[in-house]
């Protein structure tokens, strides 16, 4: 479930799945967007560590590390 701010500051709930992304580090479709995904990915991740907001639980946190940590090359 994804809350998004609208223009009026009201919230609407969107629904994801988790399967309608692909990894942030599959950079062979288009590298520049893959490395913008991840500098804002980790800006977001830096904000919920600083402000620590109720919501954010550690299943978040180790979710979050996890899709940024690079992918190992087989």
């Amino acid at each position: 479930m994804l809350i998004v701010m609208g223009s009026t500051g009201n919230r609407t709930l969107h629904s994801k799945t988790e399967s309608s992304f692909s990894s942030v580090h599959d950079e062979r479709e288009n590298p520049l967007e893959s490395t913008r995904l991840v500098e804002v990915l980790s800006e977001l991740r830096n904000l919920l560590e600083e402000y620590a907001p109720s919501w954010y639980t550690e299943k978040h946190h180790r979710k979050t590390e996890s899709a940024l940590r690079p992918k190992k090359k087989h």
